[in-house]
């Protein structure tokens, strides 16, 4: 009589993690620090990609890392992020990809052009419009030479859109109030 033997291999599961940001996941321009994450699953090791330039700062074989992507330049960058698990018999999961979209808005300003250290205060104009002006001589939303003094001053202007900030500064040039001695008679 023949004998069979039958041998059932119970696996772990291999849980497909699924990524919970949405598809592109946007980065403000140059700024580092994005956090990416799947659900934890107990006995998975997690091995993550990053398309270069983005650098992967912290915690590579966990199922959440640190990406720095202050080197990418703007725009769709198609499977940026990709995380495989693996459990601890060697099954690997299907690959999870996410497109990452480094979006970029650098503000337009308006030059002013060279004042007189008396001269009035001037509009300081920038598209997109709702940011914030700073620098010496800067009053809300105008340049006042009269507060600066004579000198080049440099005025940052400030926007935040959808989350992110952006910041660009131009000089501005004041120049001194011509001063003459007394009219002499010979």
């Amino acid at each position: 009589m023949k004998k069979i033997i039958t041998f059932l291999i119970l696996l772990p599961n291999l849980v497909l993690a699924q990524m919970t940001a949405i598809n592109p996941d946007t980065v403000c321009y140059q700024t580092g620090g994005s956090v990416y994450s799947v659900p934890l699953t107990s006995g998975l090791i997690y091995n993550w990609t990053i398309v270069t330039p983005g650098v992967i700062v912290g915690g590579q074989g966990t199922n959440q890392i640190q990406v720095d992507w202050s080197a990418a330049a703007p725009g769709l960058m198609p499977v940026a992020v990709q995380v495989q698990a693996a459990n601890v018999i060697g099954c690997i999961s299907p690959v999870v990809t996410l497109d990452v979209f480094i979006f970029d808005l650098t503000p337009v300003l308006s030059a002013v052009g060279d004042l007189c250290e008396n001269g009035g205060c001037v509009q300081l104009i920038a598209n997109p419009p709702g940011g914030t002006w700073s620098g010496s001589g800067v009053a809300v939303d105008q340049f006042c030479p009269i507060a600066s003094g004579a000198g080049t001053f440099v005025v940052t202007y400030e926007v935040i859109y959808a989350g992110c900030s952006f910041v660009t500064a131009m000089s501005v040039n004041v120049l001194p109030i011509p001063m003459l001695l007394p009219i002499q008679h010979n």
